[in-house]
């Protein structure tokens, strides 16, 4: 009788190393698999290459990589209802005033900028908003900033940039909707054992988190928030997917599907 395929680090897990994810990662010292640290849009582009099993994928990459990952169930990711306070665009003028705004996109995100497409260019019917990746501020009429970037730019943000659109805010007006900004992702052809076998250990790893998140929130530094503003940020999110969640992540599907957005960079 053959044995019960392991995790061994032959499997290759990859994690967001953001602030928000860090209730995920409290037992992660001792992973019975590899590791990589990927940003979103760096981590799909890895698993759409075949070089990661497993990951915290942005909603974009997994609904565009469907065929090849599934959801972990139950569900996991990071979802909020309302403001996100690190997806952030920063711009010179307000929203509804940024038609023919040349936008720099951070080279980080996957799915934001899909979002912030919706949010602009469909909701507000904005004409000739460009997006471009990585121009310097000065070059730009608005900023797309995410993660502990954005974070760090609530205080810091460049000369000029003095009006804010939280995006999760801006869809939960729009759609009456919570966003899933990732959801962990698995191969298809993953074996079942091994991908049951990581759900227990992501379970536990993410009760450890929550269960001691003051802890987590005092070690999770990068941003420059204080300890208690961080527990704070961290209580916005859902780990555990609910069904209002998932109806979040099927509108996104639909509209990016019917704009044309999933395919494109």
């Amino acid at each position: 009788m053959s044995a019960t395929p392991k995790l061994t680090t032959a499997t290759v897990a990859a994690r967001i190393p953001y602030a928000n994810a860090a209730p995920f990662y409290a037992l992660w010292a001792d992973a019975p698999f590899a590791v990589r640290n990927l940003v979103p849009r760096e981590l799909g582009r890895e698993a759409e290459a075949g070089t990661v099993d497993l990951g915290l994928m942005a909603a974009a990459d997994y609904l565009r990589l469907e065929d090849r990952f599934e959801l972990l169930a139950p569900p996991l990711g990071v979802a909020t209802r309302g403001p996100v306070l690190s997806v952030v665009l920063f711009s010179r003028r307000p929203a509804d005033a940024l038609a023919g705004a040349l936008v720099s996109v951070t080279p980080e995100t996957s799915t934001s900028v899909r979002l912030l497409k919706l949010l602009l260019d469909v909701r507000r019917g904005l004409a000739g908003v460009r997006y471009v990746r990585g121009l310097e501020p000065t070059q730009a009429d608005a900023l797309l900033m995410i993660g502990d970037q954005a974070m760090r730019m609530r205080n810091q943000r460049p000369p000029g940039f003095t009006h804010t659109l939280d995006l999760g805010a801006d869809w939960l007006e729009w759609t009456g909707l919570s966003f899933v900004y990732a959801v962990w992702a698995v191969r298809r052809t993953l074996d079942p054992a091994m991908r049951a076998e990581f759900g227990r250990f992501l379970e536990g790893s993410l009760t450890a988190g929550l269960a001691s998140l003051a802890d987590v929130a005092r070690q999770t530094t990068d941003p420059g928030w204080s300890a208690a503003e961080m527990e704070a940020y961290l209580r916005r999110f859902h780990y555990r997917l609910g069904p209002e969640d998932l109806k979040g992540l099927e509108r996104f599907r639909a509209l990016a599907t019917e704009h044309g957005l999933l395919n494109a960079d």
